[in-house]
Order: structure tokens, then sequence, then C-alpha cells
């Protein structure tokens, strides 16, 4: 999408989001990830484990004092704040990272799921305008813009759920994890201006960031980075890509045995299956991506 800034899903989620996906380790080997950034640190935010630092290519981020340090104030996913407040993470040293949670005045409007939003301050403020249960993922870093996205909810037995067809996103020790909407890569329904993309072990409907960018073999480091629908490979399972962070490429069906053949850079880019067998997400295992590999 020309004109958005390439904030990539500066997803904390953070910690979902980064390239090559993450996850269990399929024939391409990427590792797992939160959000990750190339190389396999997404987000995510998130870059996965170890959510890239974006300050220095995010020029509004606003670096704050820091505060007495990451304190759980309030539980994100079983809002326990006042009347007229929400519970909202941030980070509490003015980075990308949200490492803490706090009690804010609700907007006087504030947006529903799916809704339009913005920031205050800067990225990882958690200052934002959607209502309880919901959070502002940014995808343009100037003007702090994004999409109301819910958090999971926590289950009777504890663990984190979302209603279908959204998934639980995120690693367990990352802040927050959010309810994003299962895809099909290869035949993707996602709303405009969105695509399905890899994140850890599922495949989701998240913002383009990709602006002018992200065509095949273009530099990416967080998986939106990419256009709609398409891969963002760690090295070195793309050799030939100059970029030491990663490479944007098409996704594929390991199960077609022409797949190889229709790929973009063959016949030195293969269609390699992204999951070992018995793994990946329930009907998705054919998932492949044109990488430097064995032939599927």
């Amino acid at each position: 999408m020309v004109g958005r800034a390439r904030l990539r899903v500066g997803l904390f989620v953070a910690a979902v989001v980064g390239c090559g996906g993450g996850g269990s380790s399929g024939s391409n080997g990427t590792s797992e990830t939160g959000a990750t950034s190339g190389g396999s640190t997404t987000s995510a935010g998130t870059s996965s484990e170890g959510v890239a630092d974006e300050s220095d290519a995010d020029s509004s981020v606003l670096i704050v004092s820091p505060d007495v340090g990451p304190t759980i104030a309030c539980d994100i996913y079983d809002d326990d704040c006042p009347a007229g407040e929400k519970c909202t993470p941030y980070a509490s040293d003015g980075g990308v990272r949200p490492d803490a949670t706090h009690c804010i005045p609700l907007a006087e409007f504030p947006g529903g799921s799916g809704a339009e939003c913005s920031v205050q301050g800067w990225t990882a403020s958690g200052d934002d305008d959607c209502d309880r249960g919901l959070y502002c993922v940014v995808y343009d870093a100037e003007t702090l813009e994004g999409t109301c996205t819910p958090f999971c909810s926590a289950a009777d037995e504890g663990d984190l759920v979302c209603a279908e067809p959204a998934t639980c996103v995120g690693n367990p020790d990352i802040i927050p994890r959010l309810c994003l909407t299962d895809c099909n890569p290869l035949e993707p329904s996602c709303p405009a201006d969105r695509g399905c993309y890899r994140v850890n072990d599922h495949f989701v409907c998240l913002d383009d960031a990709s602006g002018p960018f992200g065509a095949y073999g273009d530099e990416c480091l967080f998986t939106n980075d990419c256009d709609a629908s398409t891969f963002c490979a760690d090295p070195p399972e793309f050799f030939e890509c100059a970029h030491a962070t990663g490479c944007c490429t098409s996704f594929c069906d390991a199960d077609d045995p022409d797949a190889s053949a229709n790929c973009p850079g063959a016949p030195e880019h293969t269609c390699v299956r992204l999951f070992a067998e018995g793994e990946g997400p329930p009907g998705l295992h054919h998932i492949g991506a044109c990488l430097t590999g064995p032939e599927v």
C-alpha cells in the first residue's frame, strides 16, 4: 500500500512477526519466533525473539524517560480496570516492545474491533482510542495510525483463546497476544489492504506494510514487509538475495508437482515445504515457499 510508512507490523506482536515465520522447524529450518525480524531473530513489533530495534528506522518513535520499570498493573486478557478505563500494554522504556500494563481512561468514542485507530506519543505507548479488550496495532509509524485488534481471552483452564476464525498469536512470554484472523496464503480471503502472512505456526491476516516495496527479491525485516500473501524468507534459505536480513518470495503448493517450475526464481529456487510432517496449521500442511533448498 503506497503511502504507508514501512513500520511493518511493528507489532509487538512483539513480537508477532518477523521473517521466516518461525514455529516448528520444517524442511526450511526456520526458527521459532514471536515477531521476528529477518535472520530469524516475527512480529509481530512481532522480532521475535529479539524484536528488532526499530528506533533507528522509525523516526516517529518517541524515546521517553524510563518509567520505574515494567509493572503488570492490570490484566489485558481479563480487563480488571475500573469503569471508564481499560487495561493496555506499553513499553516502559519508551521503546517499541511492550513490557508492562496499566489502566488508562477510555476515549470518548472508542473504536471497536477492526476500526481505524491511533496512538499518542509513540508506537508502543499503549495510549490508543480503541475500546476495552482491544489494542491499536500501528501500521504507519509517522501518523501512528493502525487497526483496533482484540486481545486473546483467558479461558477457564488458563489458556488464551480467540473466537473462530481468529487465532491467538504470540509467544507466551510476550505481551500483548492478539487475535488475528486465520487465512490460506494460496487462497487469500483477507480484507482489502491486508494480506495472508505466516506468523509462527499460523497464517493470519495482517496489514500490508510493504508500500512501494515488497516484490520478489526485495529486502524484508518483518513478515508484512512483503507484498500481500507473500513470504519474508530468512537467509540462508534465500541465497540469491543480497540482503542480510531477509528477502520476499512466493508461497507455493508443495503437493503440486509443477510448483518448483512455477517459482519466480526457478530453477535456483524450488518449492520447499514449510512444515515437517504432522506439523503446521490443520489443512495447510502442504504450504511451501520458493527458496533455495531441496525440491519437494
